[in-house]
């Protein structure tokens, strides 16, 4: 499945007092990656697999210190169904909107995992999210803030149903719990693992006991991906979430407004040098370009 355009139009989702997601059906992958870039990166084109239910830009999402505004991503719907509507018809309720109503919040959409996430985590995945934004960075690092919330920390994260996440950097995964070289996922960051990146959003029984207003059952502090980048030429970015081993349970990435950013840009006086040697690694390349597309 995939969504690139408009469809279906509907209105944005409203749960929680202020909370909104406005998901695919009503926007476009541009509009994603136009709201995640920050200072120094300009966007060539962005793309997005799955279904248009599964990604969105998301408003007031009200659960403490935590991003409130960005693009979600979610192997689940960003929206609750509409009972009246044929196309709703393998989820209920909203993967992230608040307030907690379940510990079992399931958008089974019978979709395609992602093979390069298979790759990386070694499970079969399943209703996949993904979206590939191609940019150009002005400095040397390239950054990405983001939190992972999902529905098996109530009950399965620590029994290897871990659903898979990752973003990439021109190929390379940097999405690592923060010290070390382990990719951050249900498994990797939970309540006995790696707990100090780790909210809990529920207690035994009762999904609403914690308060944070989100559906999601935990979810990790906002993490950073960080990556070596070559200042001025084209960057591919991908994030994707899946499902893993089965395609129940929802997980959610949140990617912050503004946090696709680069830094360490290169001085006026690798400018003047860029002049005089075109082909030193940190120069433009000179292709054409017309302005950001939705592929």
């Amino acid at each position: 499945m995939t969504a690139l355009t408009a469809g279906s139009l509907t209105s944005a989702a409203q749960a929680s007092p202020g909370q909104s997601v406005t998901t695919l059906r009503e926007t476009n992958p541009i509009s994603l990656a136009s709201a995640l870039t920050g200072r120094n990166v300009t966007v060539r084109s962005a793309a997005f697999s799955g279904a248009a239910v599964q990604a969105g830009l998301f408003a007031d999402s009200g659960f403490g210190a935590f991003p409130t505004t960005g693009v979600a991503l979610t192997s689940g719907s960003l929206i609750d169904a509409d009972p009246t509507s044929d196309d709703d018809v393998d989820f209920t309720r909203s993967a992230v909107l608040g307030p907690n109503s379940s510990l079992t919040t399931t958008g089974d959409l019978g979709g395609a995992g992602d093979g390069p996430l298979t790759d990386l985590v070694g499970a079969t995945t399943y209703d996949a999210a993904t979206l590939t934004i191609d940019v150009v960075p002005q400095g040397r690092r390239l950054l990405l803030t983001y939190v992972l919330g999902s529905e098996e920390y109530a009950t399965w994260a620590a029994t290897g149903y871990g659903d898979a996440f990752a973003v990439w950097v021109d190929g390379t995964p940097c999405s690592f719990v923060p010290g070390s070289d382990t990719l951050v996922g249900t498994s990797t960051v939970n309540a006995s693992v790696n707990s100090e990146y780790y909210v809990a959003n529920f207690a035994p029984n009762d999904p609403g006991a914690v308060g944070q207003d989100t559906e999601m059952n935990a979810f990790t502090v906002p993490l950073t991906c960080t990556a070596t980048v070559i200042p001025r030429q084209p960057t591919t970015v991908r994030i994707s979430v899946a499902d893993t081993r089965d395609g129940q349970l929802d997980s959610t990435a949140l990617l912050q407004s503004d946090s696709l950013r680069s830094t360490q840009v290169p001085t006026a006086i690798g400018d003047f040098l860029c002049r005089l040697l075109p082909w030193l690694p940190w120069c433009p390349d000179g292709a054409a370009w017309n302005g950001p597309t939705a592929v």
